[in-house]
């Protein structure tokens, strides 16, 4: 598989010949045996099938374009070394969304290390699961660093810091504070409501 990225997208090479449209209607399955048997027409439908959903559930993680495209091969990487230890074949859509959200994940913690306690609880919190804490994680990816930055220190910073604090760090008054929150939490509730995340 090759992957070149250009301009902020990622490009990795699919089949070109008239039999890729005959793959295109073949059942992951057969494809994953086809794979498992050293064929490489069926690795580049399988890639050329998935990359773009890889691809965007990088980028909806909040990963820019770059990092997204280095997801998307580590994902598939990750697909060719499990290749023989996938347990249900039909399902392997799943089973890349999950694998590109972990790693989507992960550099996210390496990157920013500050985001790393607001990220996911150690524990679930009390009535929510943690697919419900995933989809809130999502949605603050998908806010704008404002939004996310206070939301985060008001209900995730550890310290709990005061409406004083935050003000100071966001270089608004006390005052200011509380409308931000306001339109920062009906931004994440269209999020959540449009079903974006």
């Amino acid at each position: 598989m090759k992957v070149r990225i250009r301009s902020g997208e990622t490009e990795i090479d699919g089949p070109t010949s008239e039999r890729a449209d005959d793959l295109d209607a073949i059942s992951d399955a057969r494809l994953l045996q086809g794979c498992r048997q050293g064929d490489p027409q069926s690795w580049d439908t399988l890639v050329h099938r998935y990359e773009r959903l890889v691809f965007s559930v990088a980028l909806r993680s909040g990963l820019s374009p770059t990092d997204a495209a280095d997801v998307t091969q580590s994902t598939f990487i990750a697909l060719l070394e499990a290749c023989d230890r996938l347990k249900d074949d039909e399902r392997l859509a799943a089973w890349l969304i999950t694998v590109a959200r972990r790693k989507a994940w992960r550099v996210i913690r390496r990157t920013s290390r500050e985001w790393l306690s607001a990220e996911v609880p150690a524990e679930p919190t009390p009535g929510l699961s943690w697919e419900e804490i995933a989809v809130l994680h999502d949605a603050l990816l998908k806010l704008a660093p404002p939004c996310r930055e206070l939301l985060l220190a008001l209900y995730f910073d550890p310290e709990k810091p005061s409406y004083a604090e935050i003000a100071a760090r966001f270089d608004r008054s006390v005052g200011g504070i509380g409308p931000m929150r306001g339109r920062c939490l009906q931004r994440m509730r269209a999020l959540l409501d449009e079903g974006a995340v």
